[in-house]
């Protein structure tokens, strides 16, 4: 079973997007999983959106599987006994193609950085 992760997704948007703005369109399989917008700068010159939240494993092995992210802990990195060490953390960067639609995409790029609970 997935351990839980605490998310963050950044969105970088292209100017005055039309749609896209919602998480749940961004990412579906996070629509019940409670994240908080934690920035929301769509009316700056450059915009975007942050959302960040702890997620249970189940949807996070939901999530995982659709972007293709890795599920299990990075193996060359092992825990350690104790607490004296800071949880692995890693970033990932998609860019706007993957939101494509009829060759346009109101995103730049998603930023999603996963962090693994202890």
């Amino acid at each position: 079973m997935v351990d839980p992760r605490y998310i963050t997704i950044t969105v970088q948007y292209d100017r005055e997007p039309k749609y896209g703005r919602s998480l749940q369109w961004i990412a579906p399989e996070l629509k019940d999983a409670a994240l908080t917008m934690t920035e929301d700068h769509l009316g700056d010159p450059t915009p975007s959106r942050t959302w960040a939240g702890l997620v249970d494993g189940p949807t996070y092995e939901q999530f995982a599987n659709a972007w293709q992210l890795p599920q299990a802990a990075d193996e060359r990195n092992p825990r350690t006994a104790g607490h004296d060490r800071d949880p692995d953390t890693h970033t990932y960067t998609l860019d706007g193609m993957n939101w494509e639609s009829g060759a346009a995409s109101p995103i730049i790029c998603v930023s999603v950085e996963v962090t693994e609970q202890a």
